[in-house]
């Protein structure tokens, strides 16, 4: 058979698979992974993320070339073992690819609560809960045509020479909404918020970040961002309530960790416990008298 019969019938089966459920290729996916090594549950899905991550990266669909300096899955293993190409051969991660593209959302963390494998104190928030929220953080409102963005700019002149002159805000105006939004979901799990917001609004100026702790679902946050975001986005792996706020807005250095496969060590982002106090009932800690005398 021809390079050139097999590429056309290679075109028209990946046409047809728009029209696929991406949620039950998942389920095929995991399947095909408890046949060929006996593992089940949590273990499959996890190898599902990873050989779909491998898979993206081979592949150059991550989406990462205009977000430097961010590296997309870093460290992540390339190697083609016998059961990745096991699966590559059946097609199902082009599958997949193409199918989720043609019905955006998180099908992964749909799979992962289908599977019971959703732990103490996790919860994958309804898809219609998701949007509804979305709707109701971001106004209709955008800054589209180019006299929206001369009013805007013309404003933040305004706004600076007054301070630069009068040393105060200028009270007299009506702030305006900045055209660049963020967004940060502290506890991203799989990213279903973050995708719901950049499929919603995909032309927006929006600037996306997560924080997750759990490292599985840290990685296929990334898979499902580097499938669907249509914005500049940053996911860390970390514990959201020891970040110190002082060190972690937007511009700091923090977010340039962010979408790797090997989460880094960020602890000097995080705060730092206080000192005992130095006198309690059980004990007297020289240490800690110390350093409260010296504050």
């Amino acid at each position: 058979m021809s390079k050139e019969l097999l590429e056309l019938i290679h075109r028209t089966r990946v046409s047809k698979y728009s029209k696929s459920n991406p949620k039950d290729l998942i389920h095929r996916i995991v399947e095909e992974i408890k046949m060929k090594t006996g593992h089940y549950g949590f273990r499959s899905w996890e190898l599902m993320v990873e050989y779909l991550a491998r898979w993206l990266v081979l592949n150059k669909k991550t989406g990462l070339a205009y977000m430097p300096p961010l590296q997309g899955f870093k460290g992540i293993s390339l190697e083609k073992d016998s059961l990745y190409e096991y699966l590559e051969g059946l097609d199902l991660f082009q599958h997949y690819y193409v199918a989720a593209k043609a019905n955006p959302w998180d099908h992964i963390g749909e799979v992962y609560t289908e599977l019971n494998l959703v732990g103490l104190g996790q919860n994958m928030t309804p898809r219609a809960i998701v949007e509804f929220m979305i709707k109701s953080v971001y106004p209709e409102k955008k800054l589209d045509s180019a006299d929206e963005w001369f009013c805007y700019n013309s404003y933040l002149d305004y706004v600076t020479w007054y301070w630069l002159t009068y040393h105060t805000r200028p009270n007299h105006l009506k702030p305006m909404d900045p055209p660049v939004k963020t967004q940060l979901d502290p506890c991203v799990g799989t990213g279903r918020f973050l995708l719901a917001a950049s499929q919603m609004m995909p032309k927006a100026n929006l600037v996306l970040f997560g924080i997750e702790i759990k490292p599985s679902l840290y990685r296929a946050c990334l898979v499902n961002m580097a499938i669907f975001s249509n914005h500049p986005y940053s996911i860390i792996c970390a514990d959201s309530l020891m970040l110190d706020g002082n060190k972690t807005g937007p511009s700091s250095k923090l977010w340039d960790y962010g979408n790797r496969w090997l989460p880094p060590d960020i602890s000097a982002f995080y705060w730092k416990e206080p000192p005992a106090p130095p006198i309690n009932p059980k004990s007297f800690s020289l240490k800690a008298f110390t350093e409260t005398s010296i504050r």
